[in-house]
């Protein structure tokens, strides 16, 4: 073979191995992280479909921040985010689902149903809220975000879910949160459940007990469920408020009086409330003092028992 050909023949080689190398090298990685981006489509009948990308997790792995109503939809693969056992939402939020709540105050402004936001939760975590599963504090706490970039209360509803399947990464829950619609009840039928709850609740009030000098608080189960119901009742009756009263013994003490422990109770109550998601505007405190126990001030038993505070409906 000439040496004219063997050159010929060399630059084809190397052609032919530098496009295998572009290929294996480039290409393919390029179509991998083709696949982790996230996609946000919003669209109406009026305008043309928004796209909008940015490296996420796939969404075949999980649902996003999403609704449809009207001639309106939203779709992003971002979802809110919480940590293991814990309902404090994750910031910052994505800019895709703040993107998709400015679409939602606009669609909830002509809708009559309410925006509904299921708080998901594994059987495995445990519950560290006051609220009676992870998945009402979880979803209460974005409700508290939609409510902060403006979507009104009263166009908002939350619920839960107990489930397995939630996407992890690491120690950081990427899906337990789901949305949909829910119709709003006759008005003369939700009066009436929800006195029918305000009476039941207020013939029962949740009690917390404290030692003297000392603001602990140690709920049960069934105490979170009662505070469920409260909180229930304050998201849908407008005007509503959760009543802390605080209550001691007859025992003055050495520096301060039964006025200031009584005060001082129901306030570290309201407190603790506010740091599970409740908004301190529909709290009121108030302190009664040694003026109404529940049980014999003669006994060390009876006096344990008047150290409380009660948690009712106002």
């Amino acid at each position: 073979m000439s040496k004219k050909a063997l050159y010929l023949l060399g630059i084809v080689t190397t052609i032919l191995i530098g496009t295998w190398l572009h290929y294996s090298f480039c290409c393919v990685g390029c179509c991998e992280k083709e696949t982790t981006k996230e996609e946000t489509i919003v669209s109406t009948t009026e305008e043309k479909p928004i796209v909008e990308t940015s490296a996420e997790t796939p969404k075949s792995n999980f649902e996003g921040f999403n609704f449809k109503t009207g001639n309106t939809s939203f779709s992003t693969n971002s979802n809110f985010k919480f940590l293991d056992s814990n309902f404090n939402l994750l910031l910052p939020v994505s800019d895709s689902i703040d993107l998709g709540i400015e679409q939602l105050k606009k669609s909830l402004a002509n809708n009559t149903n309410k925006f509904n936001i299921a708080g998901k939760y594994l059987s495995s975590e445990e519950n560290n809220s006051i609220f009676p599963d992870l998945g009402i504090a979880r979803a209460t706490a974005v409700k508290n975000y939609l409510i902060s970039k403006g979507i009104p209360e009263n166009k908002l509803s939350v619920s839960s879910l107990l489930s397995d399947e939630i996407t992890k990464s690491r120690d950081t829950l990427i899906n337990s949160i789901s949305y949909n619609w829910t119709e709003i009840k006759n008005s003369e039928t939700l009066t009436n459940d929800w006195d029918n709850l305000k009476a039941e609740i207020n013939a029962n009030p949740v009690r917390l007990y404290f030692n003297t000098g000392q603001s602990t608080i140690n709920l049960s189960n069934s105490d979170k469920e009662k505070i469920g119901k409260i909180i229930q009742y304050t998201n849908n009756v407008a005007n509503s408020k959760i009543l802390i009263t605080g209550h001691t013994d007859n025992t003055t003490g050495p520096n301060n009086t039964n006025e200031y422990y009584s005060a001082k109770r129901a306030e570290f109550a309201k407190d603790y409330f506010v740091s599970n998601g409740i908004s301190a505007s529909k709290i009121v405190t108030e302190g009664k003092a040694a003026t109404m126990p529940i049980a014999d001030n003669n006994t060390e038993e009876g006096r344990a028992k008047n150290r409380r505070a009660e948690i009712s409906i106002q």
